[in-house]
């Protein structure tokens, strides 16, 4: 019988999944990820910057944020930006829940886009997570 996603996050010994850019760690070859929260959060990150059409075998994988980016910046694109974010998660990644999306951009330069998501997630509803994007897809 599988563990359940608390069991897998409270043992040490176990590995949910890969830590994204992949890269080596100092016991493996990839660089893992030991807890559902922390999985979440690289998932989340890649649904956000891929394309959709970008991913082979599942072309409707992604979203729309770094095409959004190019829209006139107005009152209206925060609201777009959004519903974008909650669109793609709810289809890809149910058992994240988003409870805030912030729009920002950095003084004196609106060229860049940031985009501050909070979010938790059923297996774990009482811990509140933060990532914050840069939605033009610049690092």
């Amino acid at each position: 019988m599988p563990d359940s996603a608390l069991g897998t996050d409270l043992n040490p010994n176990k590995t949910v999944g890969l830590k994204l850019p992949i890269g080596r760690d100092k016991l493996n070859d990839f660089s893992l990820t030991k807890t559902s929260l922390e999985q979440a959060e690289f998932n989340l990150k890649t649904l956000l910057q891929t394309y959709i059409g970008e991913r082979p075998m599942q072309p409707t994988f992604g979203s729309r944020l770094r095409e959004l980016c190019f829209e006139q910046q107005t009152a209206e694109l925060p609201g777009k930006i959004e519903e974008e974010i909650r669109r793609a998660v709810s289809e890809w990644l149910d058992y994240i829940k988003i409870q805030e999306v912030e729009t920002l951009t950095e003084e004196g330069d609106l060229n860049q886009i940031f985009v501050q998501i909070k979010y938790n997630t059923i297996l774990n509803s009482d811990t509140m997570s933060e990532i914050t994007l840069n939605a033009t897809g610049a690092y």
